[in-house]
């Protein structure tokens, strides 16, 4: 028995009517959070920069070191890695594709 192509997966996949709601769901769910986002970029920017500034101001009011710090960095980034893996590319993936078409769109109509 030949196991079967990824064309053939993918038009089985996609043949099934829930598969396409939630695909269309997530992809326009990534649509409006990427046009949102381009649209408030300049409060996300101040957002992050008073964030990383207050908490760069707390460590150094405890006296911390940068490298003492860095360090608790790399586990914060390891466990970001295996959550990126756990969530998955077919959950992911619509609304990752949605939220560059948003980005895009926000940035023509703007």
């Amino acid at each position: 028995m030949a196991e079967p192509t990824i064309g053939e997966l993918l038009s089985s996949l996609l043949s099934q009517p829930s598969t396409l709601a939630v695909i269309a769901i997530q992809f326009f769910l990534g649509l409006a959070l990427g046009y949102i986002s381009i649209k408030i970029l300049k409060y996300i920017v101040a957002f992050l920069a008073i964030i990383i500034l207050g908490t760069f101001l707390s460590i150094w009011s405890l006296g911390l070191t940068p490298t003492e710090v860095l360090s608790t960095f790399g586990i914060a980034a390891e466990t970001i890695k295996r959550l990126a893996v756990v969530m998955g590319l077919l959950s992911v993936g619509p609304v990752s594709v949605g939220f560059v078409v948003g980005i895009v769109v926000g940035l023509i109509k703007k």
